[in-house]
């Protein structure tokens, strides 16, 4: 499971003469997986309890989930806890997994439960038009100041 971005020949926001520069976009890779995994860590923080954020909808965690005992008062066993572990995910969410001159792989590294986490409360996408904005923004900035 992984959030893949990939640099063609044919964006259509992109100017020609900005195409021309673009031989290594890894220092504007560097900087915007940076800011997906503010972004990422965001999307924990505003959804910890449940609700709606960057477009997508999260469902309110249960308390054994969050580490806590069932309502029966039994303990959690190691089997159920998807969401016990929250902070392991959320700090390994959006870490690079792949940078090329060309493209960069975002994704969670070391976390077995992650993908389906990601199926029940999406952390790692790619919003459009606010982050292909901001990449176009870095991009920019980078270009401009070679």
């Amino acid at each position: 499971m992984a959030l893949q971005l990939t640099i063609t020949h044919d964006l259509d926001r992109l100017r020609d003469n900005l195409r021309l520069r673009l031989t290594d976009a890894r220092p504007v890779w560097k900087r915007f997986a940076q800011y997906m995994r503010v972004r990422t860590d965001n999307t924990f923080d505003r959804l910890r309890r449940g609700g709606s954020y960057r477009g997508v909808t999260w469902k309110y965690f249960a308390p054994q989930y969050l580490g806590q005992l069932r309502p029966s008062g039994a303990r959690v066993r190691d089997g159920d806890a998807i969401m016990q572990d929250t902070m392991t995910l959320r700090s390994r969410a959006a870490l690079v997994m792949r940078m090329t001159p060309r493209s960069l792989v975002l994704g969670p590294q070391g976390v077995r439960y992650a993908a389906a986490q990601q199926a029940m409360r999406p952390f790692l996408f790619f919003d459009v038009p606010t982050d292909i904005n901001q990449l176009e923004r870095l991009a920019l900035e980078d270009w401009g100041g070679r």
